[in-house]
């Protein structure tokens, strides 16, 4: 029988579990799925893409739009999230037609470039490393001590206008940047810690999230440095996900208690879909006028991964 692709209609979702949960061995793809279906404002079932074998699902790629920055301007991207095919349907093509045909979307669309993490399997796509990681490191003894003493409090609507500045500030100059908008699901996961650190007068001193132990931090987010050294002095991060080139790096911190690093990676892929896009940014990139690009995806996956 052949095999039939097309997007996800209601009703598919315990099937796209099924197929993500025996794919990968556990629950956390499938979760990671069902989050973003729930939380990620942008979802769009149209670029969520089912293999059909007669009543059987046996594979499923989820890709998610986004807008992202390139060489300083805004551009329209997709990001492949999660593809998976059940272990006894593997290495037949159904894989890599779920990815051509997520693609094949995406360029029909409008949308300039893809984005994924992974490996040498995706070259067959025209996907090639051309962007990296990024870390801020802290050195937790050589911390300032606060001036404020900061509590946590949070996030609600108030906050958004606040928080869609800040993190316009921390990545307008940081290629492939992943950018948010105006919907509170963006900035408060119930499954992972987002809050507002504010001072006891009612300031906002910061906005930092992560993982709901606590034990490690991806992103805090300010506006005034002295108040987010005193959000980092009281969280007391390993390290975040942000660039040399955000507003962090540049204003905050310093390099006696902290380094910003961005390293190009093999794992870090992008896709034209549109040609020319990406040619100015590597050549730049190659004569060492840029460092590499990094984005953080939307919280389910950034803490899941």
């Amino acid at each position: 029988m052949s095999v039939e692709f097309r997007s996800e209609r209601p009703g598919d979702e315990e099937a796209i579990g099924v197929v993500e949960c025996r794919a990968f061995g556990s629950m956390c793809h499938a979760n990671l799925v069902a989050a973003y279906r729930r939380h990620y404002p942008a979802f769009d079932r149209n670029y969520s893409l089912c293999a059909w074998d007669g009543d059987e699902l046996v594979g499923h790629a989820l890709f998610l739009p986004f807008e992202t920055t390139l060489l300083g301007g805004q551009t329209k991207a997709m990001a492949l999230a999660i593809d998976g095919v059940i272990p006894e349907r593997q290495r037949q093509g159904i894989g890599t037609a779920l990815n051509r045909h997520g693609l094949h979307l995406a360029r029909q669309d409008g949308f300039a470039v893809a984005v994924t993490n992974g490996g040498g399997y995706y070259a067959r796509f025209g996907y090639h490393g051309c962007f990296g990681f990024a870390h801020i490191l802290f050195e937790h003894n050589a911390l300032p001590k606060p001036t404020e003493k900061l509590s946590a409090w949070p996030v609600t609507a108030a906050d958004l206008d606040w928080l869609v500045e800040c993190h316009q500030r921390e990545w307008t100059g940081v290629d492939f940047a992943w950018h948010r908008g105006k919907d509170l699901r963006e900035w408060r996961a119930p499954f992972c810690r987002t809050e507002i650190w504010r001072t006891t007068d009612g300031r906002r001193a910061a906005y930092a999230e992560g993982l709901s132990d606590g034990r490690d931090w991806h992103l805090i987010l300010g506006d005034n440095p002295v108040l987010v050294r005193d959000a980092i002095a009281t969280i007391k991060p390993r390290a975040l996900q942000q660039h040399p080139r955000g507003w962090l790096a540049q204003q905050v911190i310093a390099p006696s208690w902290a380094t910003a690093q961005s390293e190009r990676s093999g794992a870090a892929l992008a896709c034209e879909l549109q040609p020319g896009v990406l040619g100015p940014y590597l050549a730049e990139l190659e004569q060492g006028k840029r460092l590499p690009g990094s984005f953080v995806w939307p919280l389910p996956l950034a803490v899941c991964s």
